[in-house]
């Protein structure tokens, strides 16, 4: 059945979730090989510091303060190499199917038995 009636169906949905979640698990071993020990904050601030500076402003200006100083920061200061790991594993446990198991009358007698 399409999803958004785009004609992208659950299991392309969940195709493209674990191809990302793969890459991004594999992206992970990037910064843990070459960065050693620096933050996601310090490779960002290396690649595009006025970048980080704007995103901060937009983040503290447009939506909320306390989502900066309170999710966004502490987020800034975990290793590089956990950010790309977390949303990976993220992508893939949502790509799994996550479809009841039907209990057959066999199943409901074995268990009250």
């Amino acid at each position: 059945m399409p999803i958004f009636g785009v004609g992208v169906t659950e299991k392309t949905m969940n195709r493209t979730m674990l191809v990302l979640g793969g890459l991004l698990l594999l992206g992970a071993a990037g910064p843990l090989v070459f960065a050693g020990g620096d933050t996601t904050g310090q490779i960002w601030a290396s690649i595009d510091p006025n970048s980080l500076v704007g995103f901060g402003a937009l983040v503290e200006k447009q939506i909320d303060p306390d989502l900066w100083l309170n999710v966004v920061l502490p987020v800034l200061q975990w290793p590089a190499w956990i950010v790309p790991a977390v949303l990976g594993v993220v992508l893939v446990l949502a790509a799994r199917p996550w479809r009841a198991k039907a209990v057959t009358t066999e199943d409901a007698e074995t268990q009250t038995a």
